[in-house]
């Protein structure tokens, strides 16, 4: 059963990538696999660090951008991974929904349960499994795909759990 609020983050975060897609073409194309997972890093590194200073952003901008990014960034490197052109976000969304509502039925909700930095730290974790495998993309694509949907359905489900506010506990 999908969940409202996800299908509502999952459509701006294509929202935001077509504006930017609209706006600068496909330049991310020109990144290395490794470059896009240290783009991810960062974004991560930027939300943790804000939820754990507890004050604004000295840009004065919120992280919720950053949450739409880690989402776009990591369904833009499944595509870099498969091959596929940037046309493909919206079904690799729909496969880490898919895959979300399988985990669901063996976990139940327990994401509702999870404290605001848990997300963020899953995702710098699962950055850190992949950052050991970016080398050998050919070797180890099925297993950095999979821990970039996990990215994907952290990132809404967060959203989804905490909306656009910096929650930090």
């Amino acid at each position: 059963m999908p969940l409202p609020a996800y299908t509502h983050w999952q459509h701006i975060a294509l929202d935001i990538f077509s504006q930017k897609y609209h706006q600068y073409g496909e330049s991310w194309s020109e990144l290395s696999l490794p470059s896009l997972v240290d783009i991810l890093y960062i974004k991560a590194s930027r939300i943790r660090t804000l939820m754990q200073s507890n004050a604004p952003a000295a840009t004065g901008e919120s992280s919720l951008n950053d949450w739409l990014a880690l989402a776009n960034y990591a369904a833009l490197t499944i595509a870099r991974l498969r091959h596929l052109s940037p046309d493909h976000l919206s079904q690799i969304y729909a496969e880490a929904e898919a895959l979300l509502e399988r985990k669901n039925a063996d976990y139940g909700n327990a994401w509702q349960h999870m404290r605001p930095l848990a997300f963020i730290e899953f995702i710098l974790m699962k950055l850190a499994r992949i950052r050991q495998m970016d080398a050998s993309p050919a070797t180890y694509a099925d297993s950095i795909s999979d821990n970039l949907f996990d990215i994907i359905n952290y990132a809404f489900l967060y959203l989804s759990r905490y909306g656009d506010t910096t929650a930090t506990t």
